[in-house]
């Protein structure tokens, strides 16, 4: 997908084979959120809510924390944030996280829109978007691993031994 410099806004897509509705929780239950994304996690999913994330960064275990508020929320098809402190107690100026679902060809489609004050260089923005490529990568792992365990859940009630 597409990372521009100049207007800080980074667009990056996956495919996830999971329903809407796994991936909507993922993205909004504090349990959800802590297994992919944080150490640990708390969420008041609705709009105005505030999501709270909490991180242990490198060897030494230093803490690290984030909060944004939910904006918008369609469950199933749209999560947006306005992330408002990333850990420095500085408020952020603009920064909004939007991630929209949809289902395309009996898969789910995930498009993550991170837009935020122009990057300082191309290196920072590339930087950002392999973080983000990550990131996807674990709601991925994530999305499909609860989606195989809920079949299989389904599979045993319906078919008692």
């Amino acid at each position: 997908m597409s990372a521009n410099p100049g207007t800080g806004i980074i667009e990056k897509k996956v495919l996830i084979q999971a329903s809407p509705d796994i991936i909507f929780r993922a993205l909004t239950e504090a349990k959800e959120v802590a297994q992919w994304f944080c150490d640990r996690a708390t969420s008041d999913p609705r709009v105005g809510g505030e999501l709270k994330a909490y991180w242990r960064m490198g060897f030494g275990g230093q803490a690290q924390r984030g909060r944004a508020i939910f904006t918008a929320l369609v469950p199933g098809a749209q999560v947006e944030l306005q992330w408002i402190d990333e850990g420095d107690g500085v408020t952020m100026d603009r920064h909004t996280l939007c991630y929209m679902i949809r289902l395309k060809r009996g898969t789910s489609e995930v498009t993550v829109r991170d837009e935020g004050p122009p990057f300082a260089d191309e290196e920072s923005c590339a930087v950002l978007g392999e973080g983000w490529i990550s990131v996807l990568r674990d709601l991925r792992e994530h999305c499909e691993t609860k989606q195989r365990s809920s079949r299989r859940r389904s599979a045993g009630e319906s078919h008692p031994e």
